[in-house]
């Protein structure tokens, strides 16, 4: 990060037990519901999934985030452990890279890491290394499934266009650029990457009820990190590598807005006040000093028609994400130590209309954590995830 003013550099965390003290440390399941292959439920969704969002760097080293895919079942699923899917952007893969894929209509996503096997022209292979679903509480913080505007036309399945803030930004920089700080006003969605110590890649997904993002100046952004699962493994990368890249969205567009840069962690109290929600701050924020910023194009997204209702995935027709989970942590607690005993969990999967009744609990725990964190118009029942 550039400067030492406070008011562009606030205090950082800086090790690791700095992170720990204020995120905390995950539960023993969290870490459970992590696996190393895809198997029959994963691709179950992949099959339906029309969009993921996908980091990697390039044979230079440029930290990329983008959205990929266009149509359900884009990516190819050779194996338990490679896929393939068509990338035909300049700068191609190289090294370890991550996607997250989204199923329109569902609050859970599920996150792959791996690393490029092959590539041929826009074909590009990946070793799979780690899978795993994500909490619903990003797409939940930022109604991604829910139209901003106006009630849609009967005519369309789109939503309508919505007008970009008028925005001001102080000095010069990359946020400067035409189109880039309204629309980063109005986007509530992002996919944020980084990588660890080893290079690997992590790109997770980022929501917030009105901007995701906020500007300092021409140069700067802050994104509010409000408490989840406890993982934090985007905050733990950048110790070790600052360097990151995100894809912004803002629902109902098919445009998305590329930045690349540095990032810090930081729990400066005057600076989390300032993204409070009813008097409550995120626990910690992630300052980034911006070196390029882009509004595109996206292809993928317009192909995919994400924002229409008609392709939002109905109740019953994919796995329930959660019940994937669940899964997940029974194979993967029958070999550790330290989570719950795989037969209970063999036990209670087992119970006549458990994954029912585990959906309604989790959907329940959903809408109170987000009344903790200060959210006041929590979602009803008919925009649970699934």
């Amino acid at each position: 990060m550039r400067g030492t003013d406070d008011a562009v550099t606030p205090h950082r965390l800086t090790t690791a037990d700095e992170v720990e003290a204020v995120v905390g440390r995950p539960a023993a399941m969290v870490m459970l519901k992590q696996v190393d292959a895809l198997d029959e439920g994963c691709r179950a969704l992949l099959a339906r999934c029309p969009i993921a969002a996908f980091g990697y760097r390039d044979a230079h080293g440029v930290s990329r985030t983008t959205f990929v895919g266009g149509t359900p079942g884009f990516v190819r699923v050779h194996s338990p452990t490679r896929v393939s899917f068509s990338l035909p952007e300049p700068g191609g893969p190289r090294g370890p890279v991550s996607f997250f894929f989204l199923l329109p209509g569902v609050g859970e996503v599920l996150r792959v890491n791996g690393a490029v096997a092959a590539r041929r022209g826009a074909a590009t292979t990946v070793d799979v290394k780690e899978v795993w679903v994500h909490c619903a509480q990003a797409i939940l913080r930022s109604r991604l499934w829910q139209s901003p505007g106006p009630a849609e036309s009967p005519a369309s399945a789109e939503w309508p266009v919505v007008a970009e803030p008028a925005v001001v930004v102080a000095g010069d920089g990359p946020l400067c650029q035409p189109g880039v700080a309204g629309f980063l006003a109005a986007a509530r969605f992002l996919a944020l990457s980084t990588w660890d110590a080893r290079g690997g890649s992590d790109t997770s997904p980022r929501g917030d009820r009105q901007a995701v993002a906020r500007i300092l100046d021409g140069r700067t952004l802050v994104i509010p990190d409000r408490r989840g699962n406890r993982r934090a493994d985007t905050l733990h990368n950048l110790l070790r590598d600052d360097r990151l890249s995100l894809a912004a969205l803002v629902p109902g567009r098919n445009g998305v807005l590329h930045v690349r840069g540095r990032g810090v962690i930081t729990d400066d109290p005057a600076l989390l006040e300032t993204m409070a929600l009813r008097g409550t701050p995120p626990h910690a924020a992630l300052v980034v000093d911006v070196e390029h910023a882009e509004v595109t194009g996206n292809d993928p997204i317009a192909r995919s028609r994400m924002w229409a209702g008609d392709t939002h995935v109905a109740r019953g027709t994919v796995p329930d994400l959660m019940a994937l989970a669940g899964e997940h942590l029974t194979a993967n607690a029958a070999t550790s130590r330290g989570g719950p005993p795989a037969f209970l969990l063999k036990a209670v999967g087992a119970i006549p209309g458990a994954t029912r009744l585990m959906r309604l609990a989790l959907d329940r725990a959903y809408r109170s954590g987000l009344r903790k964190e200060g959210y006041d118009d929590v979602p009803p029942g008919d925009d649970r995830p699934r």
